[in-house]
């Protein structure tokens, strides 16, 4: 294919579609974040106790103390869980960001490359 009529369409695509189909795919990413941490599920069950375990008998100050422990045991562990989901989520966005710099600069770079290599010669 004739590289005079294949360069227009290239950077048509390049520009235009290609970044419609990046934005897709971050979309797609944090939508996969979202769902694989369980956000959701996470903030609705915030103060629940952890797995559910509590005390079925014994004298109510013990089935309230240990009520308390496992609720503070299923915060610390939620806690622990949304951290790792900000620094995933956090992650992604560099990365996202990252990739879409390089997107819109490397045919730049490789134009620039392209000149200098035949200038050396």
């Amino acid at each position: 294919m004739n590289f005079v009529v294949f360069l227009p369409q290239y950077i048509l695509w390049h520009y235009s579609a290609a970044l419609v189909d990046l934005a897709r795919a971050v979309s797609n990413l944090f939508w996969f974040l979202w769902h694989f941490f369980s956000i959701e599920l996470l903030a609705r069950s915030f103060f629940v106790p952890w797995k559910r375990l509590g005390e079925a008998q014994g004298s109510f100050v013990g089935r309230m103390i240990v009520g308390a422990a496992m609720r503070a045991i299923g915060i610390v562990a939620r806690l622990a869980l949304f951290a790792l989901a900000a620094f995933a989520f956090a992650a992604a966005f560099l990365a996202a960001l990252v990739v879409l710099l390089l997107w819109l600069v490397l045919p730049f770079v490789i134009v620039f490359l392209i000149i200098i290599g035949v200038r050396a010669l």
